[in-house]
């Protein structure tokens, strides 16, 4: 009989941490499919000039998340699907070009004042849920003759049934 208190019994929090092929791959998701495509709006306090773009003082815009993870002048191969591009130690780690990615290229929960509030109970709560589901249910994809060519719907901020995801959830025997 399946018992979801055991997985809870072997962790604790400060284990949690020590998932970092788990966080690796958490954040390459987060990269490919931010939960949201755009930031809400900010104006600016004052002009700025970027690169010869002016901005001025009260103009508000928004953010394209989506963009910024899937910059291929920042990431190698951005479609690919690669974990340990999030691990210093990997030559994906770096743009391209060698260089240091800009550290505003990967900000699924933007930062500083603007830091998304949920952004530490969802790493923390993925990390309890999704090895848990993982341990004691097979997941497999209907109707998709070829999976490792599935396209993920995209993510447009709207509630819409299209296209659906349609999915064999089997528990594992023990």
């Amino acid at each position: 009989m399946w018992e979801p208190t055991k997985f809870l019994e072997m962790i604790d929090y400060e284990m949690l941490n020590e998932l970092t092929f788990y966080g690796q791959c958490f954040n390459e998701s987060l990269r490919m499919q931010p939960p949201v495509y755009f930031s809400s709006s900010v104006c600016m306090m004052e002009d700025v000039n970027i690169d010869g773009f002016k901005i001025r003082k009260g103009d508000a815009f928004s953010i394209n998340m989506y963009v910024l993870g899937n910059n291929p002048k920042e990431w190698k191969e951005p479609s690919r699907f690669y974990p340990e591009r999030f691990d210093h130690d990997n030559e994906y780690f770096k743009t391209p070009a060698g260089n240091n990615r800009n550290p505003y290229s990967f900000s699924p929960f933007l930062g500083g004042q603007r830091v998304c509030i949920g952004k530490t109970l969802v790493e923390t709560i993925s990390k309890l849920t999704l090895p848990t589901l993982w341990t004691n249910f097979h997941m497999e994809l209907e109707n998709v003759e070829h999976p490792e060519s599935f396209k993920l719907p995209a993510n447009n901020l709207l509630c819409t049934r299209e296209p659906e995801v349609m999915m064999r959830i089997t528990q594992k025997k023990p």
